[in-house]
């Protein structure tokens, strides 16, 4: 504890130097920074200039701006704050902002932050903002130990790392209002129609299976009628040659239709576009596209939308094809898409089955900017 009895009951006649002994110090030492390979804690370092100084330096009539009571901050990184020490008879000055902001904001320094504490108030200031905003922090001493977390939350290593780490998107942004990548954090297609078609040897059989694959056209109503089909997440980036990539993770509409879904590989799918950019104008969306092929071996257990699991009796190879027209609006991408699906089977003594099946709808998709 930092405000003991002790403290509290003599802090209004402390000098300077008690007010750094009894309170700055253990604060410091309660925030972390008590020496390590970390972190670093400098008291009264000289400064050469003033901060404000114009033109070449002159050691003649450029004289040293002062000595900050204390400097702390992380070895190797980003992330520094100065305090300031006055005596407790002394209210804080606007003055006494503008000197401890002057140490922060110093060429040599370049601190993030800077504190100033009487002992009776301690207040935290963020130095980019001036020396006319509010404090960020502001703890009276009897105060101090029950609210110490505000301090933490702001100067500890940990956090003070935190807030100062700074990184710059130098990369060509995708597109207006965004860098050059972003998160995809959820999303939504809907199902407007489909068809499908089925060959025996190249030869069109549909009006005389179709029939057969009646349970098809069920389990596809009742996706377009009764299920909201996701996306989970994904990215938008580029790649080494700068083209933009899109890779998205399905989620299926029931458990057994996501495990479906992952075993013929269709939970995770990546598009791309020669589109330079991602349009913003839905009369000219950006054209992504999307093809894979892969078998799915004998013997596999496709689980049906409901029910159990069934082995499937021969080998299926399956080529799809995916078209989107996407735009951006505000932190969402919306378009169309339409996706062709080519599955094909060796059915002894009958030769090749081959079932195209062609699904249409809308998307829509959140972006994390």
């Amino acid at each position: 504890m930092i405000a003991t009895k002790e403290v509290l009951g003599e802090v209004c006649g402390y000098n300077e130097a008690e007010v750094r002994f009894h309170i700055l110090d253990p604060l410091l030492r309660k925030l972390g920074y008590v020496g390590g390979e970390d972190v670093y804690l400098k008291l009264e370092e000289k400064l050469e200039y003033p901060y404000y100084y114009i033109g070449r330096k002159n050691p003649k009539k450029d004289l040293p701006i002062g000595f900050p009571d204390y400097r702390a901050g992380l070895k190797g990184a980003r992330g520094s704050f100065v305090v300031e020490a006055k005596a407790a008879n002394i209210a804080i000055s606007p003055r006494d902002v503008e000197q401890a902001h002057s140490y922060a904001a110093h060429a040599e320094i370049g601190a993030n932050y800077f504190v100033l504490s009487n002992g009776l108030e301690t207040l935290v200031f963020e130095t980019l903002s001036g020396t006319r905003h509010a404090p960020i922090v502001h703890l009276k001493i009897d105060e101090l130990d029950q609210r110490f977390h505000e301090l933490e939350n702001v100067l500890s290593p940990a956090n003070l790392g935190r807030h100062c780490k700074v990184t710059y998107d130098l990369k060509l942004k995708l597109g207006d209002g965004l860098g050059s990548a972003v998160e995809i954090r959820s999303g939504e297609y809907q199902m407007a129609d489909w068809d499908f078609r089925i060959y025996v040897n190249d030869v069109d059989l549909t009006v005389q299976l179709k029939p057969n694959f009646a349970q098809l056209d069920q389990q596809l109503e009742m996706l377009q009628q009764n299920f909201e089909l996701r996306v989970g997440e994904g990215t938008v980036t580029r790649d080494a040659d700068g083209r933009i990539k899109a890779f998205v993770k399905f989620t299926g509409a029931t458990k057994n239709n996501e495990e479906s879904m992952r075993l013929i590989g269709m939970d995770r799918m990546g598009f791309s576009t020669n589109e330079k950019f991602l349009s913003r104008d839905p009369d000219a969306p950006s054209v992504f596209e999307c093809s894979s092929e892969y078998m799915v071996a004998k013997g596999t257990k496709l689980p049906p939308m409901f029910g159990a699991a069934v082995p499937i009796d021969l080998d299926v190879a399956v080529d799809v094809y995916i078209k989107t027209r996407m735009f951006l609006e505000g932190d969402q991408v919306k378009g169309d898409y339409l996706a062709l699906a080519d599955y094909s089977i060796d059915l002894p003594g009958m030769g090749r089955l081959r079932l195209e099946l062609d699904l249409g709808g809308t998307a829509n998709l959140r972006l994390m900017v």
